[in-house]
């Protein structure tokens, strides 16, 4: 693995998994479901790493409820060295205000950690799905099942779209 040379943890052997058996799909769609506590960010930014660190991609989103935010960005700093800019609803127009016309905000940070409750409104939603990165870990991913509520639904419209770009790595946590 390209990527533990890269990397500031030491996974457990069962945290390898999901990356055994993302390398041997085309285009990774993994749902890691592991129970509270067994280190599913860990699995997941294992396999964003490797194909960072392979060169297959060259951006990454992490789609979550904007209160874990700040907890993806710390650990993906502290363990896997990747620098990540939060786009949550308070910090969205200060990053917009620095583009050049035409950019966006996924064009200028290629690492983000997106909030859900920001991203699912129909205004931003298509036009994030148009401008998404390569690999996409949606964390919470249950809440994105389509219960008929209107705030799952609107997340279940997000993941949806994600998805029918076949070339786009998904990772559901």
């Amino acid at each position: 693995f390209r990527c533990i040379g890269r990397i500031a943890v030491q996974p457990r052997p069962y945290q390898l998994v999901p990356l055994l058996m993302a390398l041997r799909l085309p285009t990774v769609r993994l749902l890691i479901g592991d129970d509270v506590g067994i280190g599913k960010t860990i699995e997941s930014l294992l396999v964003a790493r490797e194909l960072l660190d392979r060169g297959e991609i060259s951006r990454i989103a992490v789609l979550c409820p904007p209160q874990l935010a700040e907890q993806w960005q710390q650990e993906m700093k502290s363990k896997f060295h990747l620098d990540a800019t939060l786009v949550l609803a308070g910090t969205a127009k200060r990053l917009e205000r620095d583009l050049a016309p035409g950019e966006s905000v996924f064009d200028r940070h290629p690492i983000t950690i997106v909030s859900l409750d920001y991203i699912k409104a129909k205004s931003r939603r298509d036009d994030f799905v148009r401008q998404a990165p390569e690999c996409i870990i949606v964390d919470e991913a249950h809440t994105c099942a389509d219960s008929g509520g209107k705030t799952q639904q609107q997340r279940h419209q997000l993941v949806t779209k994600l998805g029918e770009d076949a070339g786009r790595h998904l990772i559901l946590v």
